[in-house]
């Protein structure tokens, strides 16, 4: 295990739920069609990819800038004052830094949002890198590899040698598509995801053996890019 690569919403902070209880509302105000059942579209969508697909997919009208700050605003409430961290990351996380493990986070959420995060819980210096969506040229977030490809790369390690933490669809394909082993966590919010290309599925952080997965990496043969 060159590295591990932690996403951010549902994996580090149980902000998802606090997403669909804000949001499901917000979109509904503004896309007349959007269902409850729309909501598992989005999840591990970057801020620019869900403005694309409400644009081009529901008719959406709002001016870009407009919807972006409606977003800050309720980031900021879910980050800054609803979210809390997820039982057993912090645990891992002492894990991982006692075995010299380098450790980063790549999340489609804007640097603003993650910066919320990594203040108010005091995580900047538990990261090597910290890789958001804003810096992928082309805008190419999830479930292309772009943003697993670019934190590997600022790592300094090979793709194949990083295990990757993913709670959503697009995310594990992201991680797949990059050639990375994925843990698919069921979070106990994200029942409608098909986390099936993740290599192992968990459903708490006390399920991670790293030795375990060490083990996995060295006797199976990653598949290719999906």
């Amino acid at each position: 295990m060159d590295a591990f690569i932690f996403d951010m919403d549902g994996v580090i902070v149980d902000s998802e739920r606090h997403w669909k209880s804000l949001e499901g509302f917000f979109l509904k105000s503004l896309v007349p069609g959007w269902r409850p059942d729309d909501q598992g579209k989005i999840i591990g969508l970057s801020i620019h990819d869900l403005y694309r697909m409400l644009t081009e997919e529901y008719g959406l009208r709002r001016p870009k800038e407009d919807f972006l700050a409606l977003y800050h605003g309720m980031a900021e409430e879910i980050y800054g004052e609803k979210a809390s961290i997820i039982p057993g990351f912090t645990e891992l996380l002492s894990q991982l830094e006692n075995r010299g493990t380098p450790i980063a986070l790549a999340s489609s959420s804007p640097r603003a949002w993650i910066n919320i995060v990594l203040d108010r819980f005091d995580l900047r210096g538990s990261f090597r890198a910290v890789v958001s969506a804003d810096e992928l040229e082309g805008g190419a977030g999830k479930p292309s590899p772009a943003i697993y490809l670019l934190t590997a790369s600022r790592l300094g390690v090979p793709s194949k040698g990083c295990v990757v933490m993913e709670d959503s669809r697009n995310g594990v394909l992201s991680a797949r598509n990059a050639a990375m082993f994925c843990i698919g966590f069921r979070n106990g919010f994200n029942e409608e995801q098909d986390l099936s290309q993740a290599n192992v599925l968990v459903s708490s952080y006390s399920q991670i053996d790293l030795d375990a997965i060490e083990g996995a990496m060295q006797l199976s043969q990653l598949a290719p890019p999906l």
